[in-house]
């Protein structure tokens, strides 16, 4: 009676095991934050700030330059601002320029240039 319950055992561990190795695994983009950190201190902190908060070196708000004068936004706030989920679709727009805002300048050369510069094609 115990082999029975051995071999039924070992039948079902063995089933499991196909059916696990069998499911799709779950794909998950994979991120280079520290990528992604050196993107924003060269390109993003000089408006935002290093902390995201939008006290960057390069906000003047008595420039003769408009560009110069609209105060940065606070990155550390667009998920508190939509009620707690991250604007993705919204932020992604911003950095390729699909959307207006006059400090990132006009579409044709956003305050960056060409380096986050997307190919309809």
């Amino acid at each position: 009676m115990n082999s029975t319950k051995l071999a039924a055992l070992t039948f079902s561990i063995g089933i499991g095991f196909v059916a696990h190795a069998q499911q799709t695994p779950k794909t998950r983009l994979q991120v280079n934050v520290s990528a992604g950190k050196e993107l924003f201190r060269q390109y993003c902190s000089v408006c935002h700030g290093l902390d995201a908060k939008g006290n960057g070196s390069l906000y003047d708000a008595n420039s003769a330059d408009k560009s110069v004068r609209v105060p940065p936004a606070d990155l550390t706030l667009l998920s508190q601002r939509n009620a707690g989920k991250f604007p993705a679709a919204r932020v992604r727009d911003a950095i390729y320029s699909k959307g207006p805002i006059p400090a990132h300048g006009t579409p044709d050369m956003p305050a960056w240039g060409d380096v986050f510069y997307l190919d309809p094609a």
